[in-house]
């Protein structure tokens, strides 16, 4: 809902050939419904009880698609976008059809066809907007440009839009916007999809969801805990949870948070058994992650220890559970850590190709010689995955002597898509831009 009253903030500005006015009116017509479902009580109860979809179902069925307009299709393309991407491209392109030049609608197809990595498409839908005198979020509008611009070869047009763009005096909002492009986060669908897991039986799975809700990320550098939903999972807790079972115990643990210091963690693990020989890891991979990380940070127990005690028992949970990265994660570390190179591949090679994990793929690179006949074919598979890693468009950068601007703009491009690392870094998107600049005039030369 927000995107939407950003939107209507905007709908003051004249535009030649498209009537704000008639297309505001309509917003706030059609959208009506909309905003009274959002605002329901059994609406926010089924988000709270994660069931995401069918509250997206309902809310695509308060019109029929027989009486469905542009503006319907509009907003609710804006409404699904964060939790059912999928779903909100569909509708927008609907809306689209019912409406092919208004500029809003534009806006919204270019965004999505950015996010999907369909440049060319992205950087069209963007220039026709600039061709009207619409002028909301021009800065943002711009920065968009710039990097469809980098990613298609064409640096000159790139500068004349992040000029255009002037990020000294809307670096923040530009940073923010590029969440919007390039975060993969669908926290919605994640905790829908362990209520159900939970629901099934996988009474554990309550920690990985109350650590979900604790740090529910608000975009790439601001997390906040969601209290009603922590509410939630303390009384679904109650309610399923035999009072004094081991996962009652481990429950306790991982919803303590802060309030107990890493002795005193440690001295729980004892009470609840994980130091006995036939000790189990709670089927949580959150939950033993940070088992993991507190006993190698109090050095309670090292990770030779670790993988003697439990290694047969994480590869049974992560066959049962093959999506869930923490426990590959988990693998990963241990293996790395006792130089078991052979395991460390595999699991490396799982991780990239299946789970679709950048981490994965650079660290499978880095257990393969560079000198070795199969480096360089390696090298560019991770690339053709992962075209936004900033690691592996650097490496190229040193390597690919041939075709060096390519490689400039591949390079700097991807600093878009890691704006999160920059606020903490001694550079910024303009710093790139520069260099860029400086690199390509020395090309020249």
């Amino acid at each position: 809902m927000v995107r939407i009253l950003i939107f209507l903030f905007l709908l003051s500005v004249e535009v030649h050939a498209f009537d704000v006015e008639v297309f505001e009116s309509g917003m706030a017509k059609h959208g009506a419904i909309y905003d009274n479902f959002a605002s329901l009580e059994e609406t926010k109860t089924l988000f709270i009880e994660g069931k995401v979809s069918e509250s997206n179902q309902r809310l695509i069925e308060l019109v029929s698609d027989d009486k469905k307009t542009v503006y319907d299709y509009f907003i609710l393309g804006n409404m699904l976008f964060e939790n059912d991407f999928e779903t909100s491209y569909e509708l927008m392109r609907k809306a689209e059809k019912k409406e092919p030049d208004n500029p809003y609608v534009l806006y919204e197809r270019g965004i999505h066809e950015h996010r999907l990595g369909n440049y060319s498409v992205a950087k069209t839908y963007y220039k026709r907007i600039q061709k009207t005198d619409i002028a909301f979020s021009k800065h943002v509008l711009n920065a968009y440009l710039t990097h469809t611009y980098l990613m298609t070869g064409e640096p000159e047009e790139a500068f004349i839009a992040w000029q255009r763009a002037n990020f000294g005096r809307n670096h923040t909002s530009i940073e923010k916007a590029m969440y919007t492009i390039f975060s993969n986060t669908n926290q919605v669908k994640k905790r829908e999809s362990l209520l159900f897991e939970i629901n099934q039986g996988a009474k554990l799975k309550l920690c990985d969801l109350y650590y979900l809700d604790s740090e529910w990320e608000i975009d790439w550098w601001n997390y906040q805990p969601k209290k009603t939903y922590l509410e939630y999972d303390k009384n679904l807790a109650l309610g399923i949870l035999e009072r004094g079972s081991l996962a009652e115990k481990y429950f306790s643990l991982c919803s303590s948070g802060k309030k107990i210091d890493d002795q005193a963690y440690i001295e729980r693990l004892h009470e609840i058994g994980l130091f006995k020989n036939n000790a189990k890891l709670p089927e949580s991979s959150t939950l033993v992650y940070e088992i993991l990380r507190k006993l190698i940070s109090t050095k309670s127990m090292k990770p030779e220890e670790f993988i003697v005690k439990f290694e047969s028992n994480l590869i049974e949970l992560s066959k049962r559970y093959p999506n869930d990265r923490k426990y590959f994660d988990v693998l990963a570390f241990l293996y790395a850590n006792v130089g078991n190179q052979e395991k460390l591949k595999d699991i490396d090679y799982y991780g990239w190709k299946k789970l679709k994990i950048e981490k994965f793929a650079l660290s499978y690179i880095a257990g393969i010689d560079p000198q070795s006949e199969s480096y360089e074919s390696v090298f560019k598979e991770a690339l053709e995955d992962f075209p936004l890693s900033i690691r592996l468009n650097q490496y190229r950068l040193s390597i690919d002597t041939k075709n060096k601007k390519d490689a400039l703009l591949k390079f700097v491009a991807s600093q878009f898509a890691n704006v999160k690392n920059n606020w903490s870094g001694p550079y910024r998107l303009n710093d790139y831009m520069a260099s860029l600049r400086h690199e390509l005039d020395k090309l020249k030369n």
